[in-house]
């Protein structure tokens, strides 16, 4: 098995992994008037009190809530755009570094 730079995401909703390899032409996702997750491709979905969810305050990255927590308990706790510290929303649980 060859070793290269690439990508890999997956799909909480649909339980498919895609991987995207370095040297492939990149296809853009549908956009669903900023409703698809970047991430994995999913919906976005609503908050707690039925707005259209929103992972990044500062620059609006589309990411589902999955991939939120996702990042905010396992990665780097940083947007992907602009790399701002996601802050928690109202419905998410705490992680280490949480400010209130």
């Amino acid at each position: 098995m060859e070793a290269s730079a690439g990508l890999v995401a997956g799909s909480h909703n649909r339980n498919e992994l895609v991987v995207i390899h370095g040297h492939e032409e990149h296809k853009p996702l549908k956009n669903l008037d900023g409703q698809v997750c970047e991430i994995c491709g999913d919906e976005i979905g609503l908050t707690v009190d039925g707005d259209l969810f929103v992972a990044c305050n500062e620059c609006g990255f589309p990411a589902c809530r999955p991939c939120y927590e996702y990042e905010r308990r396992e990665g780097t706790q940083n947007c992907p755009q602009c790399k701002t510290r996601y802050k928690r929303l109202k419905g998410s649980p705490r992680v280490e570094g949480d400010d209130d």
